[in-house]
């Protein structure tokens, strides 16, 4: 009786929010994506975030059930909090499963921006308790195969025969992915990737593809949560001893700084990127956790062999995967290694702890770097990592943490980090971070949070998320930290400051307004003169403002400017400018949709590169880095039916300030380089 009273009484309080939709909150997928560009701009390389947007759009077009929520999709998928997603689970406990999404407006911690912001997002079911694992195993499977094809269509340097060390295949990108799952149990996926300028099915690749992935994947049957063979990507704790790299990231939100690691997951990615490969296992129940894995995985590079008969490999531990050339051939797979560990978790209801034991061991001894700043990175065979992570809830206060320790070559190494999540009023949320980073610290499967890629830093973050009224939405970032050894371009100690706001306002239902500014402060080497440099401070100011408008439902249109400022103590304030309009399409009724994007940018050099998210085939994730001077423009068309969907998609950049394109054998003689896409996805 009182839970139908508590219905009762919020069925006008509901009606009321799913008519009102002007929340200031974007939807999940905008929230996921934008933060996946601020670690683009972070790592500031060519990383590969595709496997994780495919993780992240399993979910689109599917309602999440309250019932059956597991605390990884909450936390990732729709942004909630841990002390929300607690008394959900408390508030099912007490009162039995939700029967309308209307209950949510009783659960302590959900503010009616928070319904508002998951309304179209989930939906209530009841939970699925007692099924038979292999009943249907195959009624209720489904498989996918994803064909995928990209090329640059302008004529490369390295296409040309009389090229030196020139590209031994054709300029095609192919990639192919089948994947089957079984309801909830099973699951298997096969992926092959050919890059653009590697042989196919002749010379050094008879086997077809350059790069081959798999697994085979059984979960949640019994004790059994999680079994992988194949290839696996594993998160624990706060990712100081083993976490991907895009985990996390600053100036992403007051809940963003907390990682939500999901222990073990299966993956299949097109492309070389940093996975494992063996075999994994997770056992237990609610209450306690134990995960065993063995991983074995090959390094490009070369292999020499010092005065005494030693082999020593020099190459990098972060493989890029591209065998184009004669050269790159002859370092494929010229040094393995392999990876193996064990986590065990306690889970209570309002407490976690975790152990993380890994032993990484190489067959031929990695060289030391021979520049100053890396003297205290990883060289000779092997690294062993221990680390114990927590995570409490104290009312509306969650403190989380990390302390591992690392030990390579007799050199020990020490990584702290601790925070607090504070949620002192529904239309607030603070955080704060501490990190401390020994130089001697090693972790190659780590990421943890910071700005010196997790060793050699100290530092402290602070964010804060405020709901400043009905319409708008502020959020601040600060982040003060110091580097005690040299960096790559800085020849001495240094440090750093970073400051970040966005002020977010939704007019209306069809129109929002996003406004953005950071600013980042750090030391770096300025030559001075032919012979002399010296290291000074330099300031980077960054400017963005984007209007977002959906005249109709088939509709949108967006409207961004971006402006940036670099300035030094030694040099001449230089500036980049970034304008864009985007067109987005869509015909519900036949499956039909366009996007398309202008843009106009010029930048004084390549250090006030300005980046853009930019809309691509499913699955795939593209941050453009715009530098110099030119327009570039792209347009992608979709079409599903009724067991296939395909898409196309063709851009182009034009420079205005060169006539040549890049350089070595991916130079172009002219001002445009030209790409066209496609991709054909098959349900079965």
């Amino acid at each position: 009786m009182k839970k139908l009273l508590i219905v009762g009484c919020l069925m006008f309080f509901s009606w009321a929010a799913s008519a009102q939709q002007d929340s200031v909150v974007p939807a999940v997928e905008d929230l996921m994506l934008e933060s996946l560009e601020e670690r683009m701009v972070e790592v500031e390389d060519a990383a590969d975030f595709s496997d994780e947007v495919e993780q992240l759009l399993q979910y689109q077009n599917r309602k999440i059930n309250l019932n059956d929520m597991p605390a990884e999709v909450a936390y990732t998928l729709l942004g909630l909090s841990d002390y929300q997603y607690y008394q959900l689970q408390l508030y099912i406990e007490m009162y039995g499963e939700l029967v309308t999404v209307y209950e949510l407006a009783a659960v302590e911690g959900f503010s009616r921006a928070d319904v508002e912001r998951i309304w179209d997002r989930v939906e209530v079911l009841p939970a699925r308790k007692g099924r038979k694992p292999f009943a249907d195993f195959f009624r209720r499977s489904k498989s996918t195969l994803l064909l995928r094809y990209g090329q640059v269509l302008e004529r490369q340097a390295g296409y040309d025969t009389a090229y030196r060390n020139g590209y031994l295949g054709s300029p095609q990108h192919l990639s192919f992915k089948y994947s089957f799952q079984s309801g909830e149990h099973f699951a298997l996926a096969l992926a092959g990737e050919k890059d653009a300028g590697e042989a196919f099915f002749r010379g050094g690749q008879k086997q077809g593809f350059d790069h081959y992935s798999f697994f085979v994947n059984v979960k949640n049957i019994g004790v059994l949560k999680n079994c992988v063979i194949g290839d696996y990507t594993l998160s624990f704790g706060q990712g100081l001893v083993m976490g991907g790299r895009s985990m996390g990231s600053r100036g992403g939100g007051a809940a963003q700084v907390r990682r939500f690691p999901q222990l073990l997951r299966a993956t299949a990615p097109m492309n070389e990127g940093d996975f494992l490969r063996g075999a994994a296992v997770v056992l237990g129940n609610a209450y306690y956790t134990g995960t065993i894995f063995y991983s074995h995985r090959f390094f490009d590079g070369k292999v020499s062999v010092d005065e005494e008969g030693t082999e020593w490999f020099a190459g990098s531990l972060s493989p890029t995967g591209y065998h184009r050339t004669a050269s790159e051939v002859a370092t494929k797979g010229t040094a393995r290694n392999r990876i193996y560990g064990a986590h065990f978790q306690l889970k209570r209801r309002i407490f976690e702890a975790g152990v993380t034991v890994t032993n990484t061991q190489f067959v031929t001894a990695v060289s030391p770097a021979s520049e100053p700043c890396r003297k205290y990175g990883f060289s000779g065979k092997s690294v062993c990592n221990v680390s114990a992570d927590y995570k409490v809830i104290l009312h509306k206060t969650i403190l989380f943490g990390e302390a591992a320790v690392s030990v390579c070559g007799g050199r020990p190494g020490l990584a702290v980090l601790q925070g607090a999540i504070f949620d002192p009023d529904p239309r607030s949320k603070l955080s704060v971070l501490f990190r401390y980073y020994d130089r001697s610290y090693i972790a190659l499967q780590g990421s943890g949070f910071g700005a010196g890629g997790g060793s050699n830093e100290w530092g402290a973050y602070v964010a804060a998320d405020f709901v400043t009224g009905r319409r708008t939405a502020l959020n601040l970032f600060a982040d003060y930290y110091r580097f005690p050894w040299l960096r790559y371009r800085v020849d001495s100690p240094s440090g750093g400051f970073d400051f970040g706001a966005v002020f977010s306002v939704s007019a209306s239902k069809y129109l929002s307004l996003n406004l953005k500014y950071r600013f980042a402060q750090r030391e770096q080497n300025v030559r001075l003169t032919d012979y002399y440099q010296s290291v000074t401070s330099v300031r980077k100011h960054r400017f963005r403002c984007a209007v977002e408008c959906s005249p109709t439902g088939w509709l949108q249109l967006k409207t961004e400017a971006d402006y940036a400022v670099n300035a030094a103590a030694s040099a001449n304030a230089r500036n980049g400018l970034l304008l864009f309009q985007d067109v987005a399409v869509k015909v519900e009724k036949w499956d039909f949709a366009v996007k398309a994007r202008v843009a106009f940018f010029q930048t004084d050099s390549y250090d006030e590169r300005l980046y853009a998210y930019e809309s691509d085939l499913l699955y795939t994730f593209t941050v453009n880095s715009y530098y110099g001077k030119g327009v570039r423009y792209y347009l992608t068309a979709s079409y599903g039916y009724a067991f296939f969907d395909i898409q196309l998609r063709f851009s182009q950049t034009y420079y205005d300030d060169r006539a040549v394109i890049s350089s070595g054998p991916s130079q172009i003689d002219g001002r445009t380089k030209s790409e066209l896409k496609a991709q054909v996805i098959f349900h079965f």
